[in-house]
């Protein structure tokens, strides 16, 4: 998918918007009306937190024991 913004005037915009066919016009509204689709930057990024990979038990266990460890060898120098 291909995105591109424009900066348009808003004068300028209401003048194309006004000479659209009621069709036109119709399906604007429609497209409008619409739920965004497209998330955002940060439902995106919450998305992905939510349904990362998360640590099993056997994870949390060996960082403990790797932190203990270290902390040994640190008080030991």
């Amino acid at each position: 998918m291909m995105e591109m913004k424009v900066q348009i005037p808003f004068q300028q915009l209401l003048t194309a918007v006004r000479t659209l066919t009621p069709t036109q016009k119709a399906r604007l509204r429609e497209e409008l009306a619409e739920e965004n689709p497209a998330k955002d930057d940060k439902d995106a990024f919450i998305e992905m937190l939510l349904n990362g990979p998360v640590y099993t038990e056997k994870d949390i266990q060996t960082i403990e024991e790797n932190r203990k460890s270290l902390a040994k060898w640190r008080t030991k120098s």
